[in-house]
């Protein structure tokens, strides 16, 4: 008895609920409801803040970038699915780049850049472009490493391992002036008297 009660009252309930749609004042009511509460859920899921220490960038679904920076803190406008923001670390960053390379006598050696980066402002939409996100990474693993390998192909791997430490002080700085102009090309500052390079046997036990 009471489940059909219960049926009854919820069939009651339905024939109302129907009864109201039909008129159509209230059908334009919930209309504008429904379009009110859906435009307002967007426009909140659609701000963001750029990361502080950071600027961003607004790029869309196709990888097209707005032709503008936005500032540490400021909140911008970035509709989900068609766009999202990129923060790009304004801050000096720290880079450790590790890699094998062939010497002039045919051996490889290892080299270990440790340098810090920064992008000039700007230029990062140019910068992220070419480099991605992590530009710093990015820089180094396409451009450092061809500079770097056109240097150590001029020498053995005892001149680069075992040398005197004023010929390796040399040739760390060749290396690091090519670097320096390769970084100004690209718009990207780094701290040339804080960058190290060490030339190393791959097959030797060293502590990270």
């Amino acid at each position: 008895e009471l489940i059909g009660e219960s049926i009854y009252a919820m069939a009651s309930r339905w024939e109302r609920i129907g009864a109201w749609l039909k008129k159509v004042e209230n059908q334009k009511n919930l209309a504008r409801f429904t379009g009110g509460m859906t435009l307002s859920l967007l426009a909140l899921s659609s701000m963001k803040r750029v990361t502080p220490g950071h600027v961003g960038l607004i790029e869309d679904w196709q990888g097209n970038l707005r032709p503008f920076i936005y500032d540490d803190s400021q909140m911008v406008l970035a509709i989900p699915i068609w766009h999202r923001i990129v923060n790009i670390r304004l801050i000096p960053v720290k880079k450790r780049f590790i890699k094998e390379y062939s010497t002039k006598d045919g051996k490889d050696v290892e080299v270990r850049l440790v340098c810090r980066l920064q992008p000039k402002v700007h230029w990062v939409p140019e910068i992220y472009y070419k480099f991605g996100k992590d530009y710093g990474r990015g820089f180094l693993e396409k451009e450092a490493t061809v500079d770097i390998s056109e240097v150590v192909k001029n020498y053995t791997f005892a001149e680069l391992v075992s040398g005197s430490e004023e010929k390796v002080e040399a040739i760390a700085e060749e290396i690091n002036l090519r670097i320096a102009d390769a970084c100004s090309f690209h718009k990207i500052k780094i701290a040339k008297d804080e960058t190290s390079i060490v030339f190393l046997d791959p097959e030797g036990d060293y502590e990270e």
